[in-house]
């Protein structure tokens, strides 16, 4: 094996040498540093920044009792402890997908054959702890699930089943899952979802045609609707495959895909396309044998792309490109020995970064590694300063009323060109806190009337920084 990767490696670094010299050069991922090291095989890992500008990373881990789902974050400088999502080293969980809500929560999917079944794990940012461990699905899929949650906290998770050839995406909506919706009409597989700002969920699959090509098939749910009829993306070209998809600032979906010749099978154009706008596909990366494209949108809804470089279960790095000049970028190989698929992200704050896993063949373990446009630098968002409280009564026989007289002043710490407003929260009785109400960032005091006397209420502040992340709450 560690002959036949070394050649492996060789031929790679040979083949991007080329297709890099057909482009010349551009914009290039750099600070490369390895962020996790462990002692299995890792051949699948993603990443997903947080609204604080923090990277947050999952991958699986194969060893000789299961395969556990591993999460940590990195901050540019150095990285957390990883945590055992799945909290056994004995599970078969495979292929998992992380996303982070606007508001910093973290969500792990991650499927299991045996059962075929769907987990989902949420981290809340306000306790700073783990939720239990969630079935999404069981019995009818288990692929690639990948999940999205908007800043209401909806959660959407998109997952297969390749053997049945169904597509489904369920909904977690105000804390209450619905029935799963199956998406497909023909014999479908792989895909994504992703939210807006807006609310609106997208889901992309692919689905067989009669030719036995497939197409990429598209559906939307506006916040508060159901999903659309399924539409088709684009009705030329050869066979899609690995469809994914994303998101930007300005509410415009990306579908990313392989398009394969299925006459030659030599390799696949790496296709995007920008959804419901009438804009045509483009082609940032010419045929070559790559697969698995993965898009991210950053602050100026310019594209970036991580694919796969090399074909079949394994791979021999990715290739990076960019349309930040209004044209693609060259294709940068980033050279890594059996990563599988190759994470991307990019946030509100300019920071973009890929990760992807290293095997070790010569000795046992596996790398993970992180490379960035620029050096990641997390921006923290800190509670507001000298809170104040006054409590006022009226009417007490007809109309009981009472009024929270709150006020409060700014961080001079937080930078306030990122500071969008102030969360208001209210506890009553033993529960907990929860959002009452947001003002703006000019806003520094508050009246809040109440007709219910029998409730004893706390109030609770946080400033409020880009995409709806929260400094800690402080109480009144």
């Amino acid at each position: 094996m560690k002959e036949t990767a070394i050649m492996k490696k060789v031929l790679v670094l040979i083949a991007a040498i080329s297709i890099l010299a057909g482009f010349g050069l551009a914009q290039t991922m750099g600070n490369n540093k390895m962020v996790a090291k462990v002692t299995g095989g890792v051949r699948w890992s993603q990443c997903a920044f947080g609204p604080d500008g923090v990277l947050h990373i999952c991958f699986e881990e194969d060893t000789d009792r299961g395969h556990p789902i591993w999460y940590f974050n990195y901050d540019g400088t150095k990285s957390s402890e990883l945590f055992n999502v799945t909290d056994s080293m004995d599970r078969r969980g495979e292929r998992p997908g992380i996303t982070v809500s606007p508001r910093g929560y973290v969500v792990v999917t991650w499927g299991e054959d045996i059962g075929d079944m769907v987990f989902m794990r949420v981290y809340n940012p306000q306790t700073k702890a783990w939720q239990p461990i969630e079935t999404v699905g069981a019995g009818y899929g288990w692929s690639e699930p990948n999940a999205a949650m908007d800043a209401a906290g909806n959660i959407y998770i998109f997952y297969s089943s390749e053997s049945a050839g169904r597509v489904y995406v369920r909904a977690k909506l105000n804390g209450v899952w619905e029935e799963a919706k199956k998406l497909n009409s023909a014999y479908g597989k792989q895909g994504g979802v992703a939210v807006g700002p807006d609310g609106t969920a997208w889901a992309l699959w692919r689905e067989k045609q009669s030719n036995g090509n497939y197409k990429n098939w598209y559906s939307k749910r506006v916040k508060g609707g159901a999903w659309t009829s399924a539409a088709v993306v684009w009705t030329g070209g050869g066979s899609a495959s690995h469809p994914y998809i994303t998101v930007g600032p300005n509410n415009i979906a990306i579908a990313a895909w392989g398009d394969i010749d299925p006459v030659l099978e030599s390799g696949a154009e790496i296709r995007t396309m920008r959804l419901e706008t009438g804009e045509t596909r483009e082609i940032p990366i010419p045929m070559y044998m790559q697969h698995y494209p993965r898009p991210a949108v950053d602050a100026n809804n310019k594209i970036h792309l991580a694919v796969q470089l090399g074909g079949g279960d394994t791979g021999d790095g990715c290739f990076y490109t960019n349309n930040v000049t209004g044209s693609w970028s060259s294709t940068q190989a980033l050279l890594s020995s059996w990563p599988k698929v190759p994470g991307i992200s990019a946030d509100v704050f300019g920071n973009v970064a890929i990760c992807q896993s290293n095997m070790l063949f010569s000795t046992a373990g596996s790398e993970i590694y992180v490379w960035s446009l620029q050096p990641i630098v997390p921006k923290r968002f800190f509670a507001p300063l000298n809170l104040s409280a006054t409590v006022a009564l009226k009417s007490l026989r007809k109309a009981p009323e009472i009024t929270y007289n709150l006020a409060w002043s700014a961080n001079p710490e937080n930078t306030e060109a990122f500071i969008q407003g102030y969360d208001i929260y209210v506890k009553e009785g033993e529960g907990e806190y929860t959002l009452l109400t947001s003002v703006s960032k000019t806003t520094f005091a508050t009246s809040l009337k109440f007709t219910d006397l029998t409730k004893k209420r706390r109030f609770a502040l946080a400033t409020v920084g880009p995409s709806g992340v929260e400094s800690d709450l402080v109480e009144f």
